[in-house]
């Protein structure tokens, strides 16, 4: 199971903070594509061509979330009382994660363009297109990434 877009299904309503607002057709297909990758189920080229932008534009709008509730909670740690350390903290992980999906599902999309465009057979298709794929350990990855940054902006280490 895929938890990124799991994840991402559900966060589709943030595509609104840059600006992303599809019908409610495109926004259902968005929703069962992102569910049919979570659920582990072959997708094509075309799938992958509607969920990656879906996906992208809900990490670009939690980023924007978590960067405001992160500064509120380290801006109120820092002038009213210490306990607000805790939530910073907390979205500056989830600020941090949302980054790292982000950079992921934009760069899966640009393998994926590439794939498209490269000619049949040669070896910079087949590259493309076996790092196009969605990856289940994707949300790990950027979660593991995520940490390190995160106890540096809340001035843990």
């Amino acid at each position: 199971m895929d938890i990124a877009f799991h994840i991402a299904r559900w966060a589709l309503p943030l595509n609104l903070l840059i600006g992303h607002r599809p019908s409610p057709e495109e926004r259902t297909e968005e929703r069962e594509v992102c569910l049919r990758i979570a659920r582990g189920e072959e997708v094509d080229s075309e799938d992958l061509d509607v969920a990656y932008p879906a996906a992208c534009g809900a990490w670009g709008g939690g980023l924007m979330v978590s960067i405001l509730l992160s500064a509120l909670f380290l801006a109120l740690e820092g002038h009213v009382h210490h306990v607000f350390r805790v939530p910073g903290f907390v979205f500056l992980l989830a600020m941090g994660l949302c980054l790292g999906l982000f950079l992921i599902c934009h760069c899966r999309d640009w393998l994926l363009d590439r794939a498209d465009l490269a000619d049949a057979g040669t070896w910079t298709e087949r590259i493309a297109t076996r790092f196009s794929r969605p990856r289940a350990y994707d949300f790990w990855l950027a979660a593991a990434a995520s940490v390190w940054p995160a106890l540096w902006g809340a001035g843990v280490v």
